[in-house]
């Protein structure tokens, strides 16, 4: 995890350790220039833990503490003698996991406490090799979705490399990974001529693996 250098926090605590004795909602305030996805309250409590209570001892062991959190990395500036002002950076989700678990952007897998804002992600269903491969995919297929005013809610491989996603209407897509860019292709032109039909919305399965096929099921 990406943090302030130790050598900064413990110069700026040496000026403040009568702090270390405050109300935590006095002595540490957190902001940040986005919404917080955090819950502010245990996210304040776990960063005045680290930056008083543990000020006489600051090792790259304390960082563990960080690990069940949104936090990505700080900075501090003390004000008067009054409070600590934490500048903090969230990991910023692209997708949930299975476990509780989310895909941040820059690739690592975290598993946050329990205590957050509600996301609004895509499910994500694969071993951990095939994550890079499933996020860009799942952006691919959204693309023609799009059209359809279809978002996905999953987007999923099992052994067999056949891909399967579902939109929050429920409809299914199923897809061979060998040939996902010639099948997206077909469904572009599938999209086109339901759109003209008017029966989008009834559509409840498709599967694009056949050669000069597809299957379609109405409901």
């Amino acid at each position: 995890m990406k943090l302030i250098p130790l050598s900064l926090i413990v110069a700026m605590l040496i000026g403040c350790s009568e702090l270390a004795n405050k109300d935590v909602g006095d002595s540490v305030i957190i902001f940040s220039n986005k919404e917080m996805i955090s819950d502010k309250t245990s996210l304040q409590i776990k960063l005045s833990d680290f930056i008083l209570k543990k000020s006489t001892n600051v090792t790259n062991d304390n960082l563990d503490i960080f690990q069940d959190t949104w936090l990505y990395s700080f900075k501090t500036s003390y004000e008067g003698s009054k409070s600590i002002l934490v500048e903090l950076k969230e990991h910023q989700p692209v997708a949930i996991l299975n476990g509780g678990k989310y895909l941040t952007q820059s690739g690592k897998i975290i598993s946050p406490e329990v205590n957050f804002k509600k996301l609004d992600l895509i499910l994500l269903k694969g071993t951990n090799k095939t994550l890079p491969y499933l996020l860009d995919s799942s952006r691919d297929l959204q693309t023609k979705l799009n059209k359809m005013d279809k978002k996905l809610v999953s987007f999923r491989i099992n052994k067999k490399d056949i891909l399967s996603a579902v939109d929050h209407s429920g409809t299914e897509y199923i897809f061979s990974k060998k040939n996902f860019r010639v099948q997206l292709e077909r469904l572009e032109d599938f999209i086109s001529f339901e759109l003209n039909s008017g029966n989008r919305d009834n559509i409840r399965y498709i599967d694009f693996r056949y050669n000069n096929a597809i299957a379609v099921k109405y409901g």
